[in-house]
């Protein structure tokens, strides 16, 4: 047979197929969801993931008529219920509320395989979790650039607070003074409650974490800059560390998101994404969202993982310079 002939043999069934399967797909998505939705939670109940999902599910169970639940499974630093949800079935029933660390920081330093970036579909970032760096009122110091100028003439002396090793605010520690070119003792901490505590008391100088933002707002630490690409709204005359003139590198992906099982169907991806879109885009969500010390932050699929995978290849790099070093 030709092969023009061949190819047409071929190509008339495959466009046919796909012809027929578009209705089906458009009814999947008007159909979806027909059944109860879980939002897979992969952290304990009370914290930002946990309660932005809730508050997800609200608006998706008013918005869609369907009915969204929320299922804890922590562990793992989140990886035990991001795994749950790479194993479900790919139909729009079980979701994740997954964040910035399953992604991009854990690989970094562990290895996954698969990673779980490529175990699982993105749908779309949702919200930013703002770092504030503030500083205890014994010190003295009211901008970023005095706080640098003192680190500077006492090198070593002023101490900075973390929850821990390869935490979050540990990073942003070790950022700040890789970008400044100072030195500051690191004292790690069980919890975050712990750390502003002892930065509220003096007896450390300075924390980089969202939980700073409350004492800041009553005036019991100085808060200096906002560790993220935009500022805090709630503390909207702090600036950014870039705006304060400490060029650090910080996260470029949106640090919580929506994911779903790898497969899942696009109209299903489309019909999510949409809603979500329309539900950041709310001023009644984003205030409330604000209030939880979060910002609001719809970012589209591509983007969104496209950061993620820049913020891993970062971390790759920059965690080990910072004693946090990759299991082998």
């Amino acid at each position: 047979m030709p092969i023009k002939g061949l190819i047409k043999q071929l190509l008339i069934p495959a466009l046919a197929f796909c012809a027929a399967s578009l209705p089906i797909a458009s009814a999947l998505a008007q159909e979806w969801p027909a059944r109860t939705v879980t939002l897979i939670v992969p952290y304990p109940p009370g914290g930002n993931v946990d309660n932005l999902a809730r508050l997800l599910a609200t608006e998706f169970s008013q918005k869609m008529g369907g009915t969204f639940i929320i299922d804890n499974k922590p562990g793992g630093t989140g990886l035990v219920g991001t795994n749950i949800v790479a194993r479900a079935k790919p139909d729009g029933y079980t979701l994740l509320m997954g964040s910035y660390s399953t992604f991009a920081t854990l690989p970094a330093l562990s290895r996954m395989d698969p990673e779980p970036l490529d175990s699982i579909d993105v749908v779309a970032g949702i919200a930013g979790y703002i770092p504030v760096l503030a500083v205890s009122k014994q010190l003295g110091v009211k901008t970023l650039q005095e706080l640098v100028a003192l680190a500077k003439r006492e090198p070593g002396k002023l101490t900075y607070g973390s929850v821990g090793v390869g935490s979050s605010s540990h990073v942003n520690g070790e950022t700040l003074k890789h970008a400044a070119g100072i030195d500051m003792l690191h004292v790690p901490f069980k919890g975050s409650s712990q750390s502003v505590t002892a930065l509220i008391g003096g007896q450390i100088d300075a924390v980089i974490d969202g939980v700073t933002v409350t004492p800041a707002q009553s005036g019991r630490v100085v808060p200096l800059a906002a560790f993220y690409k935009s500022r805090h709204e709630i503390l909207p005359d702090v600036p950014t560390a870039q705006e304060a003139g400490v060029a650090a590198r910080l996260p470029t992906s949106t640090t919580f998101g929506m994911f779903a099982p790898k497969g899942t169907p696009p109209a299903i991806v489309t019909k999510l994404q949409s809603t979500l879109e329309s539900i950041t885009k709310d001023p009644s969500f984003k205030s409330k969202v604000v209030a939880m010390s979060l910002s609001p932050d719809y970012t589209p699929a591509a983007e969104y993982r496209k950061a993620l995978e820049a913020d891993l290849k970062y971390n790759r790099d920059f965690l080990p310079r910072i004693g946090v070093a990759a299991e082998k």
